[in-house]
């Protein structure tokens, strides 16, 4: 089992105003609310605590297998549990309105994108490791709600702070996820 805890995301800018464009609905933002986003996200950034801790199993070990998304041929699945923790929002909840009335949906779209930033970190990190034993990875699968708690019954998650709730994962911008290994193809010489 490996965790890591307090690692650093890179909030995408453009990514985040992409976002706030579809939630409020605009094709256009103004100029000031462009700035907000901006200042949010410096703001908010110090608040992030992502965390992860994963686990890779072989096909034989591993406690349940995710029918409809699995591979043909696969070796080993590599679970994880990630959180950006929940400062971030006590944060937001002590001003909701701190930087103007889109506050709210600014920090969700940064706690969104951070989640999304920890996700690929992890993808790289299992992708590595992948390929020190000649396998490739699949795409993140999601692990289903109804499967939160057998998952966490093979990773300690409360080493990072979550929680299952009611098929719920706690922190809310937490997620559960699965990379199946694949034996990866040899290249035919010319």
């Amino acid at each position: 089992m490996r965790k890591i805890k307090n690692f650093k995301v890179n909030l995408r800018i453009k990514e985040i105003l992409r976002v706030i464009k579809k939630l409020t609905n605009t094709v256009e933002l103004s100029v000031e609310l462009e700035e907000a986003v901006q200042r949010c996200c410096c703001f908010y950034s110090q608040f992030l605590a992502p965390s992860v801790i994963y686990e890779t199993f072989s096909k034989e070990t591993l406690p349940f297998v995710y029918e409809k998304d699995v591979p043909t041929e696969w070796l080993a699945g590599s679970v994880f549990f990630i959180t950006i923790g929940n400062t971030h929002y006590k944060e937001y909840k002590k001003n909701e309105e701190a930087f103007g009335e889109y506050t709210g949906k600014i920090v969700s779209a940064i706690a969104v994108d951070a989640l999304e930033q920890s996700k690929n970190f992890i993808q790289r990190l299992i992708s590595n490791e992948a390929q020190e034993e000649s396998c490739e990875i699949s795409r993140s699968i999601d692990i289903p709600q109804h499967l939160y708690e057998l998952a966490a019954k093979t990773i300690a998650v409360d080493k990072i702070g979550i929680r299952i709730e009611s098929e719920n994962l706690t922190p809310l911008y937490s997620t559960c996820g699965l990379f199946y290994w694949i034996p990866s193809k040899k290249k035919s010489k010319r």
